[in-house]
């Protein structure tokens, strides 16, 4: 059994995210810093918005890992059991690779950044 495809393919940047998620929900960043923790301008506008940028952050990097995990699972499995050219099937797992780094990357800022202005918009009105 080839063991390659059920590790390379958007499983792998799920675990990565899992596992990085997980280190921010256990050893979140205390202190607004350049060096760890979400550091987009709106997150470290105040303590307290670097608190809730960074909590928020790490769940919701864990919950697309497992996602991606998930779905990348599914996708090696769709595609072994598909009859179509090998090549094909390693596109399509490249391509697949490709797209799961910034596109939840991506999904993850855009979220929290909206939770943060949903969050402190509220509070400031």
């Amino acid at each position: 059994m080839n063991v390659a495809p059920w590790i390379i393919g958007p499983q792998i940047v799920g675990v990565i995210l899992l596992l990085l998620g997980s280190i921010f929900h256990y050893y979140p960043p205390k202190h607004i810093n350049k060096w760890y923790g979400y550091r987009m301008p709106s997150a470290q506008k105040s303590q307290e918005t670097w608190d809730e940028a960074n909590r928020y952050w790490a769940i919701y990097m864990v919950k697309t890992g497992i996602f991606l995990v998930v779905a990348g699972l599914l996708v090696t499995f769709i595609l072994k059991e598909v009859s179509i050219p090998v090549r094909l099937k390693e596109g399509l797992t490249a391509l697949f690779l490709i797209a799961s780094g910034p596109i939840p990357c991506l999904f993850l800022i855009v979220s929290t950044e909206n939770h943060l202005e949903k969050t402190f918009d509220k509070e400031q009105k």
